[in-house]
């Protein structure tokens, strides 16, 4: 398979909008509820825990999935970097959903798992500890892409691999901006709702 085409795959992969499907079959579209993104945040908020976790796995895997492929096709670490801008950027601008899709951070991390699955695990540890911490998920989600872009370099990847790094960390914090302005405003939404003060 030429290597064009993997990535037009990946996008078109990638561009799959789970949260939005799987919401539909509960009845409930996720464009008007909540966040009105359709990512795994707002499905876990909007559907429930299970179901929100399932969206960000399915997120996950059609990042990870294009890559794991230009990798069987021995496709040069630029294709395989390719393939998983292509995915990446087919989440965040789907196609299905007139080009308005979720913030991409599950779909980066199935990528980062195809990619180097250090860079995948760590990343994902450095969210998992600053959402405990914290208990905002836009706050994990910025760490972990931060934290990502700097741990290529730390475990001496490929030059592609670090660019990919450095784009896509920047594009998901872009696309946190609001959720960025909600923090600085007192109005972000924590992960595990708080006790009404009596």
């Amino acid at each position: 398979m030429r290597p064009e085409l993997v990535c037009l795959l990946a996008f078109l992969v990638g561009a799959i909008p789970f949260g939005l499907v799987i919401g539909k079959l509960k009845g409930i579209d996720l464009r008007e509820k909540g966040s009105g993104n359709i990512g795994a945040t707002n499905a876990m908020r909007q559907l429930g825990k299970p179901l929100g976790a399932l969206v960000f796995v399915l997120d996950a895997l059609k990042g990870g999935l294009p890559v794991f492929l230009a990798h069987q096709l021995a496709l040069s670490p630029e294709w395989v970097v390719g393939a998983g801008f292509a995915a990446v950027f087919g989440h965040i601008y789907s196609p299905f959903v007139r080009f308005r899709g979720g913030k991409g951070v599950a779909t980066a991390l199935g990528v980062l798992l195809g990619l180097d699955w250090r860079v995948g695990l760590s990343a994902f540890g450095v969210f998992i500890v600053v959402v405990a911490v914290t208990d905002y998920i836009s706050v994990g989600s910025i760490a972990a892409a931060v934290a990502q872009a700097s741990l290529f370099w730390v475990f001496g990847d490929p030059r592609a691999l670090k660019l990919f790094g450095a784009v896509v960390g920047l594009f998901v914090i872009v696309r946190h901006r609001s959720n960025i302005q909600r923090l600085l405003k007192g109005e972000e939404s924590h992960f595990r709702k708080k006790p009404s003060s009596p």
